[in-house]
C-alpha cells in the first residue's frame, strides 16, 4: 500500500499569508538539545518554505510539564507579529488543535495548555483531522508542519478542520489565601535558577497596601522588594531577593548563584506570603 503524502507540496511554496512579509514559525518544546526532533521539523519547514524564519523559543522545557509550558507560551509567544505560527509540542497527544488569537496561530495539543494560556480570549479554534491509519507519534513533524505551511500560505482556518467546542479546563494555580497567609505557586524556573511566582507585581502591591511583608521560602525569609539584581535585600543573610521579572510577575533570585540548585525549588512548589502592619 503506497504511503500517503502528508506534505502540502514537494516544490518551493512561495505564496504567503498577506500579513507576512517574512513567514515566522516558533518552536516551544520539551525535546531537549541533543535529539533529532528540532532538526527534522526545521528541515521540513525550510524545504516547504525556504524563506521561513524559524525561532526557537525553548527546547529545554521540563518533559510533560504543561504548567511551565503555558507560562513560557504566555510570556514569550504572544508578542510576535500577526500571522506568526507557533508550534507547541509539550505533553503532545490528540486532540490536536489550532487556536487563532491576537492575529497569530497556535498549533498544539488540548492538554490543558490552551485553557491556561488563552482562557476565553481567542478568536477561533479548530481540531485538526487525523487520517485513518495515520501514525502521530511525532505530530509536530507530520501534522503541525504541513498545517503551519498552509496557514502561512493563507489557507483559511475553517478549511483545515472542524470548529472545536471547548478546551480541556486545567487551571494554572496562581495564589490563594489561607488564613493570614497567601500561598503562591512557582510557575517557572529559568536557567539561572530563578523562580517565577504566580502573582504579579500589581497584585502584590494591591494586597500589600503599604504594609510590611514576610515571604517564607523553605527555611529562608525575604522582607524587602529589590528593584534589581544589584540591590540586595539587607534583611536576610542568604542573598535571596524578591524582585519583579520582565514578565511582570514576582521573581525569587540569588544573584551570582542558583536558587534552584541551592534550595531545590521547583515548579508547582509554593511559598508563603504574609503582611504585617
Amino acid at each position: 500500500m503506497p504511503r500517503k503524502n502528508i506534505w502540502p507540496c514537494r516544490r518551493k511554496c512561495v505564496t504567503l499569508h498577506p500579513l507576512m512579509q517574512t513567514p515566522i514559525v516558533t518552536l516551544t518544546t520539551d525535546w531537549g538539545e541533543r535529539g533529532i526532533f528540532a532538526g527534522m521539523v526545521k528541515g521540513a519547514l525550510l524545504r516547504l518554505l525556504p524563506q521561513v524564519q524559524v525561532v526557537d523559543i525553548s527546547h529545554r522545557l521540563e518533559a510533560y510539564n504543561v504548567m511551565t509550558a503555558s507560562f513560557v507560551v504566555s510570556h514569550a509567544c504572544l508578542g510576535f507579529p500577526e500571522g506568526t505560527v507557533h508550534l507547541i509540542d509539550v505533553a503532545c497527544q490528540p486532540p490536536f488543535i489550532v487556536v487563532h488569537a491576537r492575529g497569530q496561530y497556535f498549533i498544539c495539543s488540548d492538554n490543558g495548555l490552551p485553557s491556561q494560556v488563552f482562557g476565553t480570549t481567542f478568536d477561533e479554534v479548530i481540531e485538526l483531522p487525523l487520517q485513518p491509519g495515520g501514525v502521530y507519534n511525532f505530530a509536530a513533524y507530520n501534522l503541525f508542519v504541513p498545517t503551519a505551511v498552509r496557514l502561512l500560505q493563507g489557507v483559511p482556518l475553517a478549511q483545515l478542520g472542524a470548529p472545536y467546542p471547548q478546551f480541556l479546563q486545567r487551571n494554572r494555580p496562581t495564589y490563594l489565601q489561607q488564613g493570614d497567609y497567601y500561598r503562591i505557586y512557582v510557575h517557572y524556573v529559568d536557567d539561572y535558577g530563578n523562580a517565577y511566582l504566580g502573582m504579579t507585581y500589581e497584585e502584590f502591591e494591591r494586597l500589600r497596601a503599604g504594609r510590611h511583608f514576610v515571604l517564607q521560602v523553605r527555611d529562608m525569609e525575604v522582607r524587602q522588594l529589590s528593584t534589581s539584581y544589584f540591590s540586595p535585600d539587607a534583611t536576610n543573610d542568604y542573598g535571596l531577593q524578591l524582585t519583579v521579572s520582565a514578565t511582570g510577575v514576582l521573581e525569587l533570585a540569588l544573584p551570582q548563584n542558583s536558587l534552584a540548585q541551592l534550595s531545590g525549588i521547583r515548579p508547582n512548589e509554593s511559598v508563603l506570603l504574609s503582611f504585617r502592619s
